[in-house]
């Protein structure tokens, strides 16, 4: 039957003597849920509608109280300084660099108070190769891995620091690209840090400006140790396939059985294929959807993405996410750098509900980590500046600057930004989102 416009139905159906009638209405947000009369069964039937976000990932449930949003890049770095400070057991890095800065010496100094506090405490660095090995100081000829050497020296039984190469690129083209540019091909862009059970999920890499003035996410998560242990073995397993720093070896050793650009390259890329399908199944088997979620509790998916590798399941997530958007939502974007996917564009523009709004938030070229670096990369910004003016325009044309696509720019004087992420909201619940995600990906080309 139809709705009314309250979104009220009634069935009444005639058998004979007896009279049967069923009425519906419409679950506005968790605010009509509550103060319905069935709070726990519309609760449950309410989830059943997310619950195909456990499809792309083993679901942990934790604690909402377990949370704590960081806001500012100060923040950032006296949390993390207090993770690895605090650790007995364990402290795991995955980011794309470490700086060579006053500000990581200092995190080098607490990571040290913990080694020698806790002679079991074992200590993990995944970093990019390329990157990793990029000469940042040129007075000093510090790099990301001479700033842990002396670790590896002193505490060669506790630590273990890898760096991942990627397998794009190999051969002749390896030899001939200079540093900086090769980076294109391919890094290794997880950004996980974790101090025994506790864990920081940031896009924020480890470097001074992410600590003083670049505006990014963080987001802690306390006492969440089976989720610490999925990142740990995803971590493990990529380390496996890349190259060690060891103690009285100047070269990297490389750990896999297949080169990553040496020898059997697509072996190499199977391998990891492999491997890590194999883990997330694992989680996904023991860490399945859960049947109801309680008021206090929040449910953790997390995503990977390693295109190189054929695994796509944060790519997939925000495709289907696109495309299954609820009744008058608004979804909100965030990206340092916009290069946003012709997958994602055919989701966002052309095949986007009428009744949802889309609001995106990007660097401004001032803001852009590139603005007035030397050389060609001083031409960055100008081309996501580009590619945002033809996104809006193709927006514009489909929906006739209505407003139902809005494009914005962050600027603050002498701050660059690169926050990511993207916060889901229902019609009429602006306080918090009902969905959210957080992390590395910039929904653009290099997935």
């Amino acid at each position: 039957p139809p709705q009314d416009r309250t979104g009220r139905q009634e069935l009444e159906i005639v058998l004979g003597d007896e009279h049967i009638s069923f009425t519906t209405s419409k679950i506005g947000s968790l605010i009509d849920i509550n103060n319905s009369r069935d709070p726990d069964g519309l609760r449950c039937f309410y989830y059943l509608n997310f619950d195909w976000i456990s499809n792309y990932g083993p679901s942990f449930i934790i604690p909402a109280s377990n949370f704590d949003v960081l806001y500012e890049p100060c923040d950032f770095f006296q949390e993390l300084n207090k993770l690895f400070a605090n650790a007995k057991n364990r402290i795991y890095i995955s980011s794309l660099y470490f700086g060579t800065d006053p500000y990581e010496y200092k995190l080098i100094d607490s990571i040290r108070t913990a080694l020698d506090k806790n002679p079991s405490l074992r200590l993990v660095v995944l970093l990019d190769h390329l990157r990793g090995l990029r000469i940042d100081n040129h007075k000093e000829k510090t790099t990301s891995k001479t700033m842990f050497l002396p670790l590896i020296e002193q505490y060669s039984s506790q630590v273990d620091f890898y760096l991942f190469h990627t397998p794009l690129l190999y051969g002749f083209l390896r030899q001939i690209l200079p540093t900086r540019i090769n980076e294109s091909w391919g890094v290794q862009h997880m950004k996980i840090y974790i101090g025994d059970n506790n864990l920081i999920i940031s896009g924020a890499n480890l470097n001074k400006t992410y600590f003083d003035n670049r505006q990014d996410r963080y987001l802690k998560l306390n006492n969440c140790s089976n989720l610490c242990k999925f990142f740990i073995d995803i971590i493990e397993t990529i380390a496996k396939q890349s190259f060690k720093i060891e103690k009285n070896h100047d070269q990297p050793i490389f750990m896999g059985k297949y080169h990553p650009y040496k020898g059997n390259n697509k072996q190499y890329r199977l391998e990891v294929e492999k491997n890590i399908l194999s883990l997330i199944k694992t989680y996904q088997i023991n860490y399945s959807k859960p049947k109801l979620l309680l008021n206090d509790q929040v449910l953790v998916v997390p995503l990977i993405q390693m295109g190189i590798f054929n695994i796509n399941y944060d790519r997939d997530f925000n495709i289907y996410l696109y495309s299954h958007l609820p009744y008058k939502s608004k979804l909100y974007f965030a990206t340092s750098y916009f290069n946003m996917t012709k997958e994602y564009e055919k989701e966002l523009i052309d095949n986007k509900r009428q009744d949802t709004t889309i609001s995106l938030l990007t660097a401004s070229p001032q803001a852009n980590g590139f603005y007035g670096s030397r050389g060609i990369s001083r031409y960055v910004p100008a081309g996501y500046t580009e590619n945002e003016r033809e996104f809006i325009e193709r927006a514009e044309k489909k929906y006739f600057n209505d407003g139902q696509i809005q494009m914005l720019e962050y600027y603050r004087s002498q701050w660059t930004y690169h926050a990511k992420g993207l916060w889901l909201y229902e019609e009429n619940q602006d306080n918090y989102p009902i969905l959210t995600c957080v992390g590395s990906p910039n929904f653009g080309l290099g997935l």
